[in-house]
């Protein structure tokens, strides 16, 4: 499995290789050598989990902690700027029913790439916001999206509630455009839990998976003649 955990080493005295916009350089305290890393901390396939709880309208990581400000409170709302994000339709996480989800990877507060999933009503107002963006000749991954959810009541019944989500955007900063852009092109953004042959996209970003296509075996000879005499 790959992952954005390893490092390359360079000695010192040693000509150095341009970076790329996401990496940097440190001189490794026990070998000496000059160590280029990405900023960015990634395990194929397993990005940070964030969560939107509908029922509660409120964020966590993995489903347990509850995302909270500097007073201890939950946050009301949450912000973040996708590095690849698709829409689609799918059967997922046991349920029964198909239904639209919009999945998104951004890097959080701590450099790490994380996902964050949305479905029915919300993708719905996701659309809303995305009319405009596209009129303005960007995409998500050039934007800073805010998430505040709201509290909605169903009218058929005034006694169930739910939370949506409502989005609303602006202008991400040149230069961490450019380095998520980056990093995006260059590593397969997935979650491995949602990816499954029966999905239907609707978007799909342009850096959003990219798994290298299977590899072709070829054969040795003498392994092909002897699968044909045993057949």
């Amino acid at each position: 499995m790959n992952s954005s955990l390893s490092t390359d080493t360079v000695q010192l005295g040693q000509p150095a290789q341009k970076l790329k916009s996401y990496e940097i350089e440190r001189v490794d305290e026990e070998t000496g050598a000059l160590v280029t890393e990405s900023k960015f901390l990634y395990l194929e396939g397993h990005p940070r989990e964030y969560r939107f709880n509908g029922q509660n309208g409120q964020f966590n990581l993995y489903g347990e902690r509850i995302l909270t400000d500097s007073m201890g409170k939950p946050i009301t709302e949450f912000s973040f700027q996708p590095i690849a994000y698709r829409i689609f339709e799918d059967t997922l996480f046991t349920r029964s029913e198909r239904e639209v989800w919009a999945e998104f990877f951004f890097i959080d507060a701590d450099h790490c790439v994380a996902s964050l999933m949305f479905n029915n009503t919300s993708v719905s107002e996701l659309y809303r916001m995305m009319q405009p963006v596209f009129y303005e000749r960007k995409t998500l991954c050039d934007l800073i999206i805010t998430i505040k959810p709201e509290k909605v009541t169903s009218k058929m019944d005034s006694g169930k509630s739910w939370y949506i989500a409502r989005f609303s955007y602006r202008s991400g900063e040149v230069e961490s455009v450019r380095q998520y852009r980056d990093f995006a092109r260059d590593h397969h953004l997935y979650r491995a839990e949602t990816l499954t042959d029966s999905a239907m996209h609707r978007i799909v970003s342009k850096y959003y998976n990219r798994l290298p296509e299977p590899e072709v075996v070829s054969l040795p000879e003498s392994v092909k003649e002897l699968g044909s005499k045993a057949a």
